[in-house]
């Protein structure tokens, strides 16, 4: 009787062993830790310079920091090239897993003169998109792309990396600008792509990084501070290279990102181009408080409103060409402001406590470069507060012929309302 008990005892524990170890067929197992998604789109010859080449080169980057990662972690890269382009011939998402232990996708890493963005398209898991007559800034096609990616890889968390031409928070195909991205150049809204993150992930990301131009202002982390809790990005226009990946990637996998060496890295590789640049990573949970001390602080000095003057000698501005005057830094604008409301220096820091308290707390790592190698444009490091806002029509007269500009900024974009700009007489 006892030999009996002993035999179905140990049938029963093989029988719930087996049980265990089942995973339903297309169910992929889940990965703890954060997933880090790419969208890239370098498509984008048509009214811009091409990325294509840049973009392919960041991959490559990112393909390097997975096989040298001492721990496992997944990448997904969504890439939109040109029309029936090699080797991708249609817009692919591209799926990278690697061991920590130097293989990727259950292959040894490739290295040298094996390391091309040619091969590493051939040993992705990958899953094309026959939408060559759509557009990857289209809302319906990212939000299918986003959805398939947490599909392919199911995970405790989510960081976003977008890559591509931008413009800001200006609104795309009305202005000579692209909102974020382009697609032959056709771009989604900073509004819309907030809502296509909110409807396309069940929580928070925990953070996106612009490796694109001028999304680094107020307007851009405000519209998305319900989708994510960071925003990385650069106030400036960004160098074509983008981040380095190689360096940045493993940052963006550990529990607590370094956001501080994130920034560092970007700045360091632009130094060695001898390039310009500016990096700052925001709290996007902080940007209601900032917009409360920036609404207070105007309605304050609203009477020295008209009298400030919006040259780059009194506030820095960080716009070039023909996007000149679209954003200034906040910080250096109400030092301004103080001052033409009265204020002495020894008074200025004092009075202007509660915005750069604010700032202290939404602005959590910034750099840039002071003195460019190869530029004209410079950024004052000591008036640098890492993000920037717009100053609307009635107090900038460096932008009452840009309607569109205006005209959208106060029917669309978040802060203008959020900041008091609404509420001034």
């Amino acid at each position: 009787m006892r030999t009996m008990k002993k035999w179905i005892y140990c049938l029963l524990v093989v029988f719930l062993a087996a049980c265990s170890n089942e995973i339903p067929e297309q169910q992929p197992a889940k990965r703890s830790g954060r997933t880090v998604l790419a969208y890239l789109i370098s498509n984008n010859s048509r009214n811009s310079v091409s990325l294509d080449t840049y973009l392919r080169d960041n991959v490559i980057d990112m393909y390097t920091a997975l096989g040298n990662m001492k721990e496992s972690c997944t990448l997904l890269v969504f890439y939109r090239p040109y029309v029936n382009d090699t080797p991708l011939g249609n817009p692919t998402l591209m799926s990278f897993y690697t061991d920590g232990r130097g293989n990727v996708n259950n292959q040894p890493a490739l290295t040298g003169t094996n390391l091309t963005f040619e091969s590493i398209c051939q040993v992705a898991e990958k899953k094309e998109y026959t939408m060559n007559s759509q557009i990857a800034t289209d809302p319906t096609v990212m939000e299918e792309v986003f959805k398939d990616m947490q599909t392919a890889a199911p995970s405790d968390s989510y960081g976003v990396i977008l890559g591509s031409h931008a413009g800001g928070w200006m609104q795309g195909n009305s202005v000579k600008t692209k909102a974020f991205g382009d697609d032959n150049g056709y771009n989604i809204d900073i509004p819309d792509l907030a809502e296509v993150l909110k409807n396309s992930f069940t929580k928070k990301l925990d953070f996106v990084l612009f490796d694109a131009c001028m999304m680094g202002t107020a307007e851009v982390c405000y519209e998305l501070k319900d989708v994510t809790s960071h925003c990385v990005a650069s106030v400036q226009e960004t160098y074509v290279d983008g981040f380095p990946y190689d360096q940045v990637l493993p940052y963006l996998y550990a529990d607590s990102i370094d956001y501080s060496a994130v920034c560092h890295e970007f700045i360091s590789y632009n130094k060695t181009k001898g390039v310009w640049g500016t990096c700052a990573a925001v709290d996007c949970t902080q940007m209601e408080n900032l917009a409360e001390a920036v609404k207070a602080q105007l309605l304050k000095w609203e009477e020295a409103l008209p009298s400030v003057t919006l040259d780059n000698l009194h506030v820095q501005q960080y716009g070039v060409g023909s996007y000149q005057y679209f954003s200034y830094d906040v910080l250096d604008f109400f030092r301004e402001l103080g001052r033409k409301s009265g204020v002495n220096e020894a008074d200025l820091t004092l009075e202007i406590a509660s915005v750069q308290t604010a700032l202290n707390q939404a602005v959590i790592a910034k750099e840039c470069i002071p003195d460019p190698l190869n530029s004209s444009f410079k950024v004052d490091e000591t008036r640098f507060c890492g993000i920037g806002m717009y100053i609307p029509e009635a107090y900038n007269p460096y932008v009452t012929s840009k309607t569109s500009w205006n005209t959208y900024y106060e029917s669309s974009i978040a802060w203008y309302r959020a900041a008091g700009w609404d509420t001034l007489n």
